[in-house]
């Protein structure tokens, strides 16, 4: 059925009305409402008529009479360490993907990775209202997980996998040492980390306690001042960081880096030093950024689930909000990428008299 025959035009107050749509679309006003609060019900015919009208007549739901009669705003918080950093922005495009299917709207904020900076994220969403929170790993103030509990705010961590919380995540400790062993088995011995967050997150601590599991596992001990402290997660840092690692260890000949800028930031420190990589040096990253891949040589790295990550956190978010049974601890898998930034140690005689 089409739409009744009448100027199609915003009527003179500029305000439209619920009944003005439904005239105009020839459908009930109990339709109307359906189309904006429960558009699965009706047909896709009928929710593109009402939709048109709407459009035409320029009318808007009142947005906080529908959140007053569901106790709802439809608004769901999150907080980021960063957004400079494109694995926490995949998660966010997929967390908003995700909830807007379900007329959510995303409220976003950033810690610089402070606990209080997210604490007071936190604290600001919940005066204004919004139904539940995505985070990013397992530490945080105290105080936060005790105010959403007591506020009975659902949440979600990402990026980390826990037993307790609900989560969507993966573990780090097992995720990097596929890496640890593709440079053990290329020969390497005489390896550092290089690390950018150790002291502020958790996923770096667990990451650097897998390269030490790594190394036992084969027998091998990796010392305390193999890490090198990067300051940062720029591509300067990596840089500073790699020459630093040189001046400290000279025969240096593979880097396990926190992430991808920090390798990509080592791989330019290289060429400026005139190290050819692999052949003289190879170099690991972790998160499978585009950099990664476009890089000279491209950089063998772990690659991560940044944006199924997100979606999967907001689908599980609003399922708890629903009601509805649903995984609490969902723990994804990562992967392995081996690209041209690693190959085979040179050989050492000194080393190789040393180990017999």
């Amino acid at each position: 059925m089409n739409m009744k025959s009448r100027p199609q035009t915003k009527p003179e107050t500029g305000v439209s009305t619920l009944a003005e749509v439904a005239r105009l679309a020839d459908v009930s006003p109990a339709t109307v409402s359906r189309a904006f609060n429960a558009a699965h019900l009706l047909s896709p015919t009928t929710l593109q008529r009402v939709n048109a009208a709407a459009e035409t007549l320029g009318y808007l739901p009142d947005g906080l009479a529908r959140s007053l009669r569901r106790n709802r705003s439809m608004v769901i918080g999150a907080v980021m360490p960063a957004l400079r950093h494109a694995y926490f922005a995949s998660t966010v495009e997929g967390l908003q993907s995700a909830i807007a299917k379900h007329g959510y709207t995303l409220l976003l904020a950033t810690s610089n990775f402070d606990e209080k900076a997210e604490l007071a994220a936190v604290r600001s969403m919940i005066r204004q209202g919004v139904d539940g929170f995505v985070l990013v790993g397992t530490q945080h103030d105290p105080a936060m997980l005790a105010l959403l509990r007591d506020r009975g705010k659902p949440f979600v961590i990402t990026w980390s996998y826990d037993s307790v919380l609900a989560c969507v995540g993966f573990d780090h400790r097992r995720a990097i040492q596929p890496v640890v062993n593709h440079l053990l088995d290329l020969g390497h011995r005489d390896i550092v980390a290089i690390m950018a967050f150790l002291n502020v997150s958790d996923r770096e601590r667990e990451r650097l306690a897998g390269i030490e599991e790594a190394f036992a596992q084969r027998g091998m001990n990796f010392r305390p001042d193999r890490v090198i402290y990067a300051g940062g997660s720029s591509l300067q840092d990596g840089r500073n960081a790699l020459r630093a690692a040189r001046a400290r260890f000279p025969s240096v000949s593979a880097a396990i880096c926190a992430n991808d800028l920090l390798a990509a930031g080592a791989l330019m420190e290289c060429a400026a030093s005139g190290l050819s990589v692999p052949r003289d040096f190879s170099i690991t990253g972790y998160g499978d950024l585009d950099i990664a891949a476009a890089m000279n040589p491209p950089v063998t790295t772990v690659k991560t689930p940044a944006d199924d990550m997100g979606r999967m956190a907001g689908e599980c978010l609003l399922a708890r909000l629903a009601g509805q049974e649903t995984l609490d601890h969902i723990e994804l898998t990562t992967e392995l990428i081996v690209r041209g930034s690693t190959g085979p140690a040179k050989p050492h005689p000194l080393k190789e008299t040393l180990d017999e």
